[in-house]
């Protein structure tokens, strides 16, 4: 076969690959939304260079993913997403955080692909019960670790930081849930003062993209497509969110951080976006006031989703207070 004639296959072949793709996409956008967005996270997953984990506890299964391994050398470092999320919304601000560090993400219970069960009680004293279940489950309890959450990840990071000091050389809490602010959020005027739907828990396309919208300050675009396939996977688990939130806002711990903190021992780091709609900056007033060993950084710039909207610094903020408490 002549050289013309190999670069004529060649590029047949990669049309008729192209087209496939194509095919493929359009099936799945329609038919299966899940498993294009199943292929996007593991996509993510992989490059940030996470190995996906399952360990059972009785009929209880907890999923995680994890990039390195414990050693005498490096840190080990747990990531506790936010309300309705899941530990892929780590791979993005993994990039920026040093591969010789050893790093967890996990999917909080019913949350990602960790057991759901939407008759379980989902309050904070509970998810904190079940986090250190998972700590001792995979033997995290045998060396200090630095411990890191978000928005209600932040919530039961704070909270467990207050009950299990020995296991923790620090916490993180990124804009966390669980204080009363003294100013109320944008989210908050709109849900209970114009009343507002709850775009934290979108029903349509539009829902979803108002929520991205809230969520981070400078606006990144998302096509229409990618929010109707994220939109499409999350509805069949509306009622579980519903059911979720109804006991994270349980009036017996709704504000069960602001209670605990001057129970915190351990070093804490409190990062919050300037900009954030979600749950008022104010807030930082009151951790200030009265956690014992703590640094205050507020970014700007930035919303509620500093993870995505300000990922290297996030880490680099991040890295810099857990060298610090060497």
């Amino acid at each position: 076969m002549e050289f013309s004639q190999i670069l004529v296959f060649l590029a047949l072949m990669t049309a008729c690959l192209t087209l496939l793709v194509w095919i493929f996409c359009l099936l799945g956008y329609f038919l299966w939304p899940s498993l294009l967005v199943e292929i996007f996270q593991r996509w993510n997953m992989y490059r940030a260079g996470f190995t996906p984990k399952t360990i059972d506890v009785g009929d209880f299964q907890f999923c995680y993913m994890e990039r390195g391994l414990p050693s005498d050398t490096n840190q080990t470092i747990v990531l506790i997403h936010g309300f309705a999320a899941s530990k892929d919304a780590w791979c993005y601000m993994s990039h920026a955080l040093p591969k010789t560090e050893h790093i967890i993400a996990l999917d909080l219970p019913g949350h990602g692909k960790s057991t759901r069960k939407h008759d379980g009680d989902h309050t904070i004293p509970t998810q904190v019960a079940k986090l250190h279940q998972f700590v001792h489950a995979i033997g995290l309890h045998q060396r200090k670790f630095h411990l890191a959450g978000i928005s209600m990840g932040g919530h039961i990071v704070g909270v467990y930081a207050s009950r299990h000091p020995s296991n923790l050389s620090s916490v993180i809490m990124m804009c966390p849930a669980g204080i009363d602010a003294p100013h109320l959020s944008e989210f908050l005027e709109d849900v209970l003062h114009k009343g507002e739907r709850n775009y934290l828990i979108p029903e349509t396309t539009e829902d979803f993209l108002t929520m991205w919208k809230k969520v981070v300050h400078r606006y990144i675009p998302l096509p229409y497509f990618a929010a109707r396939l994220f939109t499409e996977v999350r509805k069949p688990f509306n009622e579980f969110y519903k059911k979720v939130l109804l006991d994270i806002t349980h009036p017996d711990h709704r504000f069960l951080l602001q209670n605990v903190l001057e129970d915190i021992t351990v070093p804490a780091l409190v990062l919050w976006g300037e900009n954030d709609k979600i749950i008022h900056v104010s807030s930082v007033n009151v951790m200030k006031e009265k956690l014992k060993n703590s640094q205050v950084h507020i970014l700007d710039r930035c919303g509620h989703a500093l993870s995505l909207e300000r990922p290297w610094k996030t880490a680099k903020l991040m890295m810099e207070f857990i060298s610090s408490c060497n």
